[in-house]
């Protein structure tokens, strides 16, 4: 079975997958450690981000009959009897949270619309103000204003993030998760300065986490930039690289290492990291984009000019 979206993913942890698909799915995540990890995170988004009120409207769901949650929870326990410990955790963990949840097209709505990371990425997309990568978002050609200088210029999807996570550090100032989208959201504000404090805070409490690594990595590049600072750009290559060594397959690390490399004008090394990343994207514009780049390097290298 060829991997699934990731949309369909999330259908399953809302509830919304037809009883055959949902068999399938959850056959191969039980045996897909890739899968699995994106059904976990899914999971982990919808356990986080429920509120009560959502929680006493989904029992009114089909889903939340003790029937329903019974016939997941057994699936997703019989299918995780096989796999390492590690893996029969998180997959209980998910039987857990879709039998509390009782999900359906209430709580595939909120996710969706409301997730702060989801509407950082959404922001990213409309009104792009770097060439850096940012998690989860689409392509977009990068716009010549130098981030956004106004709340009311700020796309309205950024403004929710902002609202929706500076409620959550109120409540928790110590929540990894809320400082790196706070300094996601710094970054599109193009105050990377406050990121990088940010990200090195939360780094405190989970010093090898591979997502923090790489944003910290994009936070001082983007400082290198608007200072012209190369050191800066040496930070950002060692942080990009511890990244990687815990996630190597990370897309968005391998195209902002690239653009690093490229920066420095490390004409190699920048043309290693766009292969590489042509293994990890198998299309879409975001390819299309680095593919461009990297011909325009292999030029450049091949008639010794500069980039």
């Amino acid at each position: 079975m060829k991997c699934p979206a990731p949309a369909e993913w999330a259908s399953l942890a809302a509830g919304l997958a037809e009883a055959g698909r949902r068999d399938e799915l959850l056959a191969h995540a039980s045996q897909c450690d890739a899968c699995g990890a994106v059904l976990h995170s899914v999971v982990e988004d919808f356990s986080e981000d429920m509120t009560d009120a959502e929680s006493q409207a989904l029992k009114a769901l089909e889903s939340a009959k003790p029937e329903w949650q019974r016939d997941v929870a057994r699936r997703m326990a019989d299918r995780s009897r096989s796999r390492p410990t590690y893996i029969r955790t998180w997959l209980a963990r998910a039987a857990a949270v879709l039998v509390a949840a009782g999900a359906g097209w209430l709580a595939w709505n909120q996710w969706m619309a409301s997730d702060p990371a989801r509407l950082i990425a959404s922001a990213y997309t409309e009104q792009r103000p770097f060439e850096y990568r940012m998690p989860g978002a689409a392509y977009a050609p990068v716009r010549q204003e130098r981030g956004v200088t106004s709340a009311f210029q700020r796309p309205q999807a950024l403004n929710d993030a902002i609202s929706r996570i500076g409620g959550e550090l109120k409540k928790n100032p110590e929540g990894v998760k809320w400082m790196e989208l706070s300094a996601r959201a710094e970054m599109l504000e193009r105050d990377p300065e406050a990121a990088i404090a940010t990200l090195q805070h939360a780094l405190e409490q989970k010093p090898d986490d591979a997502d923090l690594l790489a944003d910290l990595g994009a936070a001082y590049a983007l400082r290198a930039d608007d200072r012209n600072r190369a050191v800066d750009y040496g930070y950002a290559i060692d942080y990009l690289n511890r990244s990687l060594q815990k996630k190597p397959n990370s897309a968005e690390a391998v195209f902002n290492l690239a653009l690093v490399y490229d920066r420095m004008n490390a004409y190699q090394l920048a043309i290693d990291e766009w292969q590489q990343y042509l293994k990890l994207d198998a299309g879409g514009a975001w390819r299309e984009d680095a593919q461009r780049r990297l011909s325009e390097l292999e030029q450049k290298k091949k008639s010794g000019s500069k980039p």
